[in-house]
């Protein structure tokens, strides 16, 4: 994890508007911000309610990592994906598509944000809190 003061990206930023409720936004932006208030944000991602629903899709069956990759066949631009996660391995990271998706999909308390927010995957806690954007 990066260990700056102000440590939102521009992907985070566009996630964040696109994708959480209004009411929300502020709040989120700022606890991404700054390092000692991120993990408040993280530690919400197990039972994460604050998405707009009608952007989500549930991804229902075993294969999540397939989905994903259906979904970014129209999206061929995007190579790099930024990192949300419990796992402060990966939190904050920007990584390639594919190795975003070897490494993260799976670990609980995730979002793979690919592009400029054109495409996100979110991973909940177990079972059945496993979305793709529509």
């Amino acid at each position: 994890m990066a260990a700056e003061s102000n440590m939102i990206t521009q992907q985070e930023q566009s996630f964040i508007k696109k994708y959480i409720v209004r009411e929300k936004q502020e709040r989120y932006l700022a606890f991404l911000s700054h390092a000692q208030n991120r993990r408040k944000f993280i530690e919400a991602l197990y039972h994460f309610t604050d998405f707009k629903w009608e952007l989500m899709q549930e991804i229902k069956g075993p294969d999540e990592t397939h989905a994903i990759v259906d979904k970014l066949k129209s999206y061929e631009h995007i190579i790099n994906c930024s990192v949300i996660s419990t796992d402060t391995n990966y939190d904050g990271k920007l990584l390639p598509v594919r190795e975003a998706i070897q490494k993260v999909v799976g670990i609980e308390g995730s979002i793979l944000i690919f592009g400029a927010a054109e495409v996100i995957y979110y991973e909940g806690e177990a079972p059945k809190r496993r979305y793709i954007s529509v």
